[in-house]
Parts: structure tokens; C-alpha cells; sequence
């Protein structure tokens, strides 16, 4: 009897470590697969205003805006993929809100001090940076427009950009490809600017050429509103928010300050569209400065009259001829030199008294 209980609790001992060892085999296989699913991007999960997943927000705000996202051929995409250009407004803000501000270091640029050639070129410069401000950020913020000017500062130091700021400005313009800076072929160029906005991008736009630093956005040199959603976005370091405008920058060494080593090369007025800044630079104010100024201006002297004469023209060209007469008459109107002294100054006459000679009678 003893023998056979043994037998059976050795057989139900071996039963139950079966079972176990089954049990093990059967969640580590069930992990396994759970690791191989494609996880599911961490935007998914945030809630929209009704705590949805970003998916069924941003399907919402397409429904709630009437826009419909399409494939290339024109057919619906599919339902887990979401395509950024084809975002409507409300869902390109949720889509940039789910990608927060990188926790990684963003040191600031170095200030930047505009050395220009001349004055033409400085004027070129304040102008392309001013059109920039105004067409880009007219309604943003002082430091608004200060981040703005900083990412074209910080495009003309790296060396993927042009190395002028007109040129970073207007980068594109002149190619199908399209523009960096959509203002300058838009044809926002052609809408005339608000006085007193433009006069504030200036002031900013000046200040930024002579030192000033937007710390903000570091080296940012990518920023677009945050009603869109670029498809280059989730490429770059989101590095700030400033009003209505999201700033990045390149990522690894491209973005960091070693990289930004460019200098400035002069010539603001090659390949930009001069006419049109020179309409924009011509403010009220501006025009009234001008106005007075040649109010205050003396008036300058008549003009001589004209000789017509081929004969007299030819005289009033002559140059005037030095001759030996005049030299010598020249020559004696002048002091000798025995008759100076050592200062330069003609001697004094010191009348002497003549002494009479012997035997002479006074």
C-alpha cells in the first residue's frame, strides 16, 4: 500500500511540473508575439478635445472642416496612415502639439554683426531682412519676429545656404523648384505693406543685424505655423514654440554651433529683386523725411551759362601757362634770402651814422 502512494503522488508530481513548464512555454510564445507587433506611435494615444486618439481626432477635424485626404491616384488612404500634407488645420495643430520640444540642449548662436561693403549693401540687407519679418511674421510678436530673423541669420552661417542675407531671403525665388520663403513667390511681394508694421520688422530687422540674439531658438533654421504639418517635421529637433510659428533644427553635428562657421560674403544686390524692395522701402514716413529735407535743403547756385562758342570752349579748357616773364616778376616781388633772418622774418635796417674823415670839418 505504502509502495503504491508513492507511486501515484511520483506520477501527480510529474503531472503538475508538466503543466508548468507548459504554462511557461505557452507566455513566453505569448510575449514573443506581443513583441513583434508594430507598437503603436505615442501621438496615437493623445486625446483630442473629447479625450480620442489623435487618429479619431484628426479624422474628426477633417469631418468638422469638410477636407478629405487621398492617395496620389485619387483614392482613400488607408485608415492607419496618416499623411501630413493632407491634414486639415485643426489636425496639423494636434499633430504638432503630440511632438513635444526636445529635451536635448540648445545652445545659442553667436551675435552677428552686419560688415558690409558699403552702403548699398547694408541698405539691401535691413531691406530683405525687413521684407522677411513683415511677409513672414507681421502679426507674431516682437520676439516673434526676432526668432524669424535669427533662423535667416542662422541659414547664412551654415553651409547649405547661401552666404548674403537677400540671398538666403529670395534662396529659390528665381527656380520652379519653389522658394525657401514663400512670401517671395507667392506674390505676397505685390500686396503694398502696412506702414507701421514695416516700420516695427525694421527696427527688429536692424537690431538683428547688429548683435542681437534670439536665444530662444538656438540654431534653429527650419520653423513653419502650426497650422500646417511639413513632411520634414518629424526629421529635424523640434527645438521651440514662439506664437504661431514651431522651430527646428538639423540634427546630429549639422545643427549643433560648430557647424554654423559661415561668414557673411557681401553683395546684397546680386539675384534679388531690387525693384520691388526699393517700392516696399518707400513708407509714408520716409517719403515725408525726404519731402522736408529738401524743404531745409539751401538752394544751390545757379548754374553759369553754358558757353557755346567751340572757340571759347576750347579756351575755357586751355590750362593757364606759366612764362619765363612772369616767373622773374614773380621772383622779385619775393624777399631775398640774405634779407631774412634766422626766424624767416625780413631783417631790421639799423641806420648807421658815417664818420667823417680825418682832418674834415663839421
Amino acid at each position: 500500500m505504502r509502495l503504491r502512494f508513492r507511486h501515484l503522488f511520483a506520477r501527480d508530481h510529474a503531472v503538475h511540473l508538466t503543466g508548468v513548464q507548459l504554462g511557461l512555454v505557452a507566455a513566453m510564445s505569448a510575449a514573443v508575439v506581443l513583441g513583434a507587433l508594430p507598437a503603436e506611435p505615442a501621438f496615437a494615444h493623445l486625446g483630442g478635445a473629447a479625450g480620442l486618439p489623435l487618429r479619431a481626432s484628426v479624422a474628426l477635424a477633417n469631418a468638422e472642416t469638410g477636407a478629405v485626404a487621398t492617395t496620389a491616384d485619387g483614392a482613400e488612404p488607408d485608415a492607419g496612415v496618416i499623411r501630413l500634407r493632407d491634414l486639415a488645420p485643426d489636425a496639423a495643430r494636434l499633430w504638432n502639439a503630440s511632438n513635444p520640444v526636445s529635451p536635448l540642449p540648445n545652445p545659442a548662436a553667436k551675435p552677428f554683426h552686419l560688415n558690409a561693403a558699403g552702403v548699398l549693401d547694408e541698405a539691401r540687407a535691413v531691406d530683405c531682412m525687413t521684407a522677411a519679418l513683415y511677409y513672414e511674421a507681421a502679426n507674431e510678436s516682437t520676439d516673434g519676429q526676432r526668432a524669424v530673423a535669427q533662423v535667416v541669420l542662422n541659414r547664412m552661417r551654415h553651409p547649405a545656404f547661401p552666404k548674403t542675407v537677400c540671398g538666403v531671403v529670395f534662396q529659390g525665388s528665381d527656380r520652379s523648384t519653389g522658394c525657401q520663403f514663400s512670401f517671395t513667390c507667392d506674390g505676397a511681394l505685390a500686396r503694398a505693406p502696412a506702414p507701421e508694421k514695416w516700420d516695427r520688422a525694421r527696427k527688429v530687422a536692424e537690431a538683428a543685424l547688429h548683435g542681437y540674439v534670439m536665444k530662444k531658438v538656438g540654431e534653429a533654421t527650419h520653423y513653419h505655423a502650426d497650422y500646417v504639418a511639413p513632411y520634414w517635421s518629424p526629421t529635424l529637433v523640434k527645438v521651440g514654440v514662439i506664437g504661431a510659428h514651431i522651430f527646428y533644427r538639423w540634427t546630429g553635428g549639422a545643427g549643433l554651433p560648430p557647424a554654423f562657421g559661415g561668414r557673411y560674403a557681401g553683395g546684397e544686390s546680386h539675384g534679388i529683386q531690387i525693384a520691388t524692395l526699393d517700392n516696399l522701402s518707400r513708407s509714408p514716413a520716409r517719403l515725408a523725411l525726404t519731402a522736408a529735407s529738401e524743404m531745409t535743403a539751401p538752394a544751390a547756385a545757379p548754374a553759369e551759362e553754358a558757353v557755346s562758342s567751340p572757340r571759347q570752349i576750347a579756351a575755357a579748357a586751355e590750362p593757364e601757362l606759366v612764362t619765363a616773364a612772369a616767373a622773374a616778376q614773380d621772383a622779385q616781388a619775393l624777399t631775398k634770402a640774405e634779407d631774412l633772418d634766422w626766424q624767416g622774418r625780413p631783417k631790421v635796417q639799423a641806420h648807421r651814422l658815417a664818420m667823417p674823415s680825418a682832418g674834415a670839418a663839421f
